[in-house]
C-alpha cells in the first residue's frame, strides 16, 4: 500500500503521539503533506495547534512549545515543517547541541503533545535522530511506486470521483502525465473540472491535456513526405 494510502485512515482522535512523514517522491510526498493536513483540521488560528518551520526555526521557543501545557484541550498538535536535519539533503538547520536536544525531548516527551513531522527527501539511516524516530514513530515513507501501484491508486482515486475512461484513455494519462504521480494527479483534478458527465475518452485527453515537451518535438520534426515522382 502507497504511504498516501496508509495515511488516509488519520484522523486527529487516532492521531500518534509521534508521526513522521517523508519520502523521496516528491509528488506523493507533497499531496499526502496537504491531505493530512486537512484530515487532523489544522488550523493556523488554532492555539492547541503549534507549526514550526525548521528552516527558520528558534529552538528555544520549539522546547518551550513541546513542553508546554495545551490551552483548551487535553492534547496539542506540534508540527515541525521542513526538517531536513532528517534526510540525506546536505541542509543543516539546527546545531549539534540543538539536535542533541530534540533527542533527548524524544527519550522523554510531554504526555500532552503529539507531535507531526514532515522532512521531504530521503532519510538518514546513520543519524541518531533518525534511529529514535524509527523506532518510535509511526512513519510514512512516499516511496517512487511501481508503475502498477499508480495506476490501481488513480483508477480507484477517479473512480471515487466519478469518472470513467473511455478505450486506452487513461493509458493516454498517465503517458501525458509523464508517468508522474503529481503530475498524474494534477491533471486528473483538470478533468473533473473540464468534463461534466464524468467519461474521459482519448480526445479529451488530446484537447485537454498540455502538450509534453516530447509532444513539442514531434510537432517540429513531422515525418517527411515522401517525394512524388
Amino acid at each position: 500500500m502507497l504511504a498516501i494510502e496508509e495515511s488516509q485512515k488519520l484522523s486527529l482522535s487516532n492521531l500518534p503521539s509521534l508521526t513522521l512523514f517523508t519520502g523521496a517522491d516528491q509528488g506523493q510526498y507533497e499531496i499526502m503533506k496537504t491531505q493530512v493536513l486537512k484530515q487532523i483540521g489544522y488550523d493556523s488560528a488554532d492555539l492547541n495547534f503549534a507549526y514550526f518551520d525548521m528552516k527558520e526555526v528558534d529552538y528555544k521557543s520549539l522546547e518551550l512549545e513541546l513542553v508546554s501545557l495545551p490551552f483548551f484541550a487535553d492534547e496539542k498538535i506540534v508540527i515541525l515543517d521542513h526538517f531536513l536535519d532528517l534526510t540525506t539533503a546536505k541542509k543543516r538547520y539546527l546545531s549539534d547541541d540543538e539536535l542533541k536536544a530534540f533527542e533527548e525531548y524524544l527519550e522523554n516527551p510531554s504526555p500532552t503533545s503529539k507531535l507531526v513531522i514532515f522532512a521531504e527527501g530521503k532519510l538518514d539511516s546513520k543519524r541518531r535522530l533518525v534511529k529514535l524516530l524509527k523506532r518510535d514513530a509511526k512513519i510514512f515513507e512516499a516511496l517512487e511506486p511501481k508503475e502498477q501501484e499508480m495506476r490501481s491508486y488513480f483508477q480507484k482515486w477517479a473512480q471515487e470521483q466519478g469518472l470513467t475512461f473511455d478505450g486506452k484513455s487513461f493509458e493516454q494519462l498517465l503517458i501525458k502525465s509523464g508517468f508522474q504521480f503529481s503530475e498524474i494527479q494534477k491533471n486528473l483534478l483538470f478533468l473533473l473540472s473540464y468534463k461534466d458527465g464524468g467519461l474521459i475518452t482519448e480526445e479529451d485527453i488530446v484537447e485537454a491535456i498540455p502538450k509534453t515537451l516530447q509532444d513539442n518535438i514531434f510537432d517540429l520534426n513531422p515525418a517527411h513526405p515522401s517525394e512524388e515522382d
